[in-house]
């Protein structure tokens, strides 16, 4: 009678057993076909930190990287547009320096008349200093003779501004080249103008306007 109860249970347990394997492999069958018929026609879903509007920012981006290069390329011929425009139409007039050179000693300084232009009423002239063995500060004794009883007219720059120094203190053996000077002219359009180094050497030299526009930088004309 036992031996028939535990062969009952055996026969239940091999049943059991059957039926769960029979459905773990219909459960692999059905995966199996949907691999093979469907993958490779499936939809991919790529994650993302963008979320579900990853593609509209990405298309989005796309656009606005589109416009900006778009916009600064513009911007790019715009300005080399106008650097042409500015080279093309120079504010300055062109200088020509007589035979002899406008050049006088300073104290220790040796100073020459580099360039003039013209803007307006101001006439700017270009003075190149050759500082001596010394470093120190170099008085701006340049003056415009105003009028026929020989006023002196200062410049409106105040002094020599050395770019090493920031103040009139030239640094010893530097040599500085066309260092601005900025005279006011009460007629713009009477030529020639004179003025005088002034200091010790006190050298006359005029600035004539030619007919093309330039400014020729002389000594005075010689007379009887």
């Amino acid at each position: 009678m036992p031996g028939i109860i535990w062969y009952n249970r055996w026969i239940m347990n091999l049943k059991t057993t059957l039926i769960t394997l029979s459905c773990f492999a219909v459960v692999l069958i059905i995966i199996t076909f949907y691999v093979v018929f469907y993958g490779s026609g499936g939809t991919y879903v790529v994650s993302s930190t963008l979320g579900p509007d990853a593609d509209i920012f990405a298309t989005s981006t796309a656009a606005s990287v589109s416009s900006a290069a778009s916009s600064t390329a513009s911007s790019t011929l715009a300005l080399a547009s106008s650097s042409a425009d500015s080279t093309a139409s120079p504010t300055s007039t062109p200088t020509q320096i007589g035979a002899a050179p406008i050049t006088w000693t300073q104290g220790n300084e040796t100073l020459s008349i580099a360039d003039a232009s013209l803007s307006g009423s101001q006439l700017t002239l270009g003075v190149q200093v050759a500082m001596g063995s010394v470093g120190e500060c170099v008085p701006l004794n340049l003056r415009l003779i105003a009028d026929e009883q020989g006023d002196l007219s200062p410049p409106i720059t105040a002094q020599f501004t050395f770019p090493d120094t920031g103040t009139c203190n030239g640094t010893a053996g530097e040599i500085y080249s066309a260092q601005p000077i900025v005279f006011t002219l009460a007629d713009p359009g009477t030529f020639p103008v004179i003025l005088t180094t002034g200091g010790v050497a006190n050298v006359l030299f005029e600035v004539v306007q030619n007919a093309d526009g330039s400014l020729s930088v002389q000594l005075p004309p010689q007379t009887d």
